[in-house]
């Protein structure tokens, strides 16, 4: 897939799929359930706040307090 392909071939949330794992599955709490053009696939909470945090770094969102950050990687041992 060259790069415009990849650009136009997002992935939809499915709040349908959405589900709480039990903790033992990939050490995350939630995975959520994606659809792109060609593939059903999940996504855990912990690579969503990565690129939380990615899109931070780059400015492209405003910065969240440090206490958020502490908490959450706390919470999903980031």
């Amino acid at each position: 897939m060259n790069h415009d392909e990849v650009l136009q071939n997002r992935a939809e949330f499915r709040s349908d799929e959405v589900r709480e794992a039990d903790g033992q599955c990939c050490g995350n709490h939630l995975i959520f359930a994606l659809r792109d053009r060609h593939h059903d696939f999940s996504l855990g909470i912990a690579t969503v706040l990565q690129c939380l945090r990615f899109a931070e770094e780059q400015g492209a969102i405003p910065e969240l307090p440090d206490e958020w950050w502490i908490a959450v990687r706390g919470r999903y041992c980031l």
